[in-house]
Protein backbone atom coordinates (compact mmCIF):
# COMPACT_ATOMS: atom_id res chain seq x y z
CA UNK A 1 0.00 0.00 0.00
CA UNK A 2 1.34 3.53 -0.55
CA UNK A 3 2.30 5.00 2.57
CA UNK A 4 1.75 8.61 1.07
CA UNK A 5 -2.22 7.48 0.90
CA UNK A 6 -1.72 6.16 3.93
CA UNK A 7 -0.42 9.30 5.75
CA UNK A 8 -3.27 11.42 4.33
CA UNK A 9 -6.27 10.15 5.68
CA UNK A 10 -4.15 10.14 9.38
CA UNK A 11 -3.87 13.72 8.69
CA UNK A 12 -7.32 14.91 8.13
CA UNK A 13 -8.26 12.53 11.55
CA UNK A 14 -5.83 14.71 13.49
CA UNK A 15 -6.56 17.58 11.95
CA UNK A 16 -10.56 17.02 12.84
CA UNK A 17 -10.03 15.90 16.23
CA UNK A 18 -7.85 19.28 16.71
CA UNK A 19 -10.52 22.00 15.35
CA UNK A 20 -13.24 21.50 18.31
CA UNK A 21 -10.71 23.08 21.40
CA UNK A 22 -11.09 26.29 19.48
CA UNK A 23 -8.17 28.51 20.82
CA UNK A 24 -9.37 31.95 22.26
CA UNK A 25 -8.56 35.36 19.83
CA UNK A 26 -6.01 37.52 21.56
CA UNK A 27 -9.14 39.90 22.25
CA UNK A 28 -11.43 37.10 23.63
CA UNK A 29 -7.94 36.53 25.73
CA UNK A 30 -7.72 39.79 27.26
CA UNK A 31 -11.65 40.07 27.99
CA UNK A 32 -11.73 36.62 29.66
CA UNK A 33 -8.81 37.77 31.86
CA UNK A 34 -10.50 41.41 32.79
CA UNK A 35 -13.16 39.55 33.89
CA UNK A 36 -11.54 36.83 35.84
CA UNK A 37 -10.02 39.99 37.79
CA UNK A 38 -12.99 40.86 38.80
CA UNK A 39 -15.08 37.89 39.70
CA UNK A 40 -15.10 36.49 43.42
CA UNK A 41 -14.83 33.40 44.39
CA UNK A 42 -16.69 30.35 42.89
CA UNK A 43 -19.75 29.92 44.49
CA UNK A 44 -22.65 26.98 44.54
CA UNK A 45 -25.43 28.23 43.27
CA UNK A 46 -26.82 32.12 41.66
CA UNK A 47 -30.10 32.99 41.62
CA UNK A 48 -31.44 33.05 37.74
CA UNK A 49 -35.16 34.42 36.23
CA UNK A 50 -34.17 35.13 33.10
CA UNK A 51 -30.64 35.36 31.00
CA UNK A 52 -30.47 38.62 29.28
CA UNK A 53 -27.00 38.33 27.18
CA UNK A 54 -23.74 36.43 27.06
CA UNK A 55 -20.34 36.01 26.05
CA UNK A 56 -18.64 32.92 25.21
CA UNK A 57 -14.88 32.17 25.34
CA UNK A 58 -13.88 29.30 23.45
CA UNK A 59 -15.24 25.93 25.17
CA UNK A 60 -14.95 26.93 28.41
CA UNK A 61 -16.23 29.78 29.73
CA UNK A 62 -18.76 32.10 29.73
CA UNK A 63 -19.81 35.01 30.81
CA UNK A 64 -23.73 35.75 31.48
CA UNK A 65 -25.67 38.59 32.83
CA UNK A 66 -29.11 37.79 34.31
CA UNK A 67 -29.91 41.27 35.07
CA UNK A 68 -28.01 44.49 33.66
CA UNK A 69 -25.34 45.24 36.53
CA UNK A 70 -25.12 40.91 37.09
CA UNK A 71 -22.41 38.84 35.77
CA UNK A 72 -21.40 35.89 36.30
CA UNK A 73 -18.36 33.82 34.92
CA UNK A 74 -19.47 30.10 34.27
CA UNK A 75 -16.71 28.14 33.39
CA UNK A 76 -17.93 24.29 31.80
CA UNK A 77 -16.69 20.97 32.00
CA UNK A 78 -15.28 19.84 28.11
CA UNK A 79 -16.31 18.91 25.90
CA UNK A 80 -18.59 21.71 25.24
CA UNK A 81 -17.80 22.56 21.45
CA UNK A 82 -20.89 23.68 20.49
CA UNK A 83 -19.96 26.92 22.77
CA UNK A 84 -18.49 29.45 20.54
CA UNK A 85 -20.73 28.82 17.50
CA UNK A 86 -23.87 29.01 19.41
CA UNK A 87 -26.32 31.93 18.47
CA UNK A 88 -27.71 31.31 21.86
CA UNK A 89 -27.12 29.52 24.94
CA UNK A 90 -29.11 28.82 27.99
CA UNK A 91 -29.16 27.43 31.67
CA UNK A 92 -30.98 24.62 33.27
CA UNK A 93 -31.91 25.94 36.69
CA UNK A 94 -34.35 23.96 39.29
CA UNK A 95 -36.45 26.49 41.87
CA UNK A 96 -34.18 29.90 39.98
CA UNK A 97 -31.22 28.58 41.06
CA UNK A 98 -28.19 27.29 38.42
CA UNK A 99 -26.10 25.08 40.24
CA UNK A 100 -22.48 24.21 39.90
CA UNK A 101 -21.60 20.44 38.82
CA UNK A 102 -25.59 19.69 38.67
CA UNK A 103 -27.04 22.02 36.25
CA UNK A 104 -25.76 22.59 32.59
CA UNK A 105 -24.98 25.66 30.19
CA UNK A 106 -26.86 24.65 26.42
CA UNK A 107 -25.11 25.50 23.57
CA UNK A 108 -26.49 24.26 20.09
CA UNK A 109 -26.30 20.41 20.31
CA UNK A 110 -24.33 20.54 24.28
CA UNK A 111 -25.57 20.11 27.24
CA UNK A 112 -22.59 21.22 28.79
CA UNK A 113 -21.96 20.43 32.70
CA UNK A 114 -21.38 23.73 34.97
CA UNK A 115 -17.72 23.47 36.74
CA UNK A 116 -17.66 26.65 38.52
CA UNK A 117 -19.58 29.82 38.70
CA UNK A 118 -18.50 32.87 40.20
CA UNK A 119 -20.28 36.59 40.50
CA UNK A 120 -18.44 39.47 38.65
CA UNK A 121 -17.56 42.71 40.12
CA UNK A 122 -19.81 43.94 37.43
CA UNK A 123 -19.90 47.81 38.64
CA UNK A 124 -15.92 47.75 39.47
CA UNK A 125 -15.47 46.61 36.26
CA UNK A 126 -17.33 49.35 34.85
CA UNK A 127 -15.70 51.88 36.69
CA UNK A 128 -12.28 50.69 35.94
CA UNK A 129 -12.99 50.54 32.46
CA UNK A 130 -14.12 54.29 32.61
CA UNK A 131 -11.18 54.85 34.21
CA UNK A 132 -9.15 53.97 31.68
CA UNK A 133 -11.24 55.40 29.05
CA UNK A 134 -10.52 59.06 30.59
CA UNK A 135 -6.88 58.05 31.04
CA UNK A 136 -6.37 57.33 27.11
CA UNK A 137 -8.23 60.47 26.75
CA UNK A 138 -6.07 62.67 28.84
CA UNK A 139 -2.99 60.53 27.68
Amino acid sequence: MNLKLLSLPLALLALGLALPAQALTDKETERLAEYQRFAGEPVGEMPFWRLQSYEAFGTEAVVVWTAVNTAWLIKVLPPCTDLPWAKTVGLSSTSHKVSAKFDHVIAGKDRCTISSIQPIDYKALRDARKGQGAEKKGG
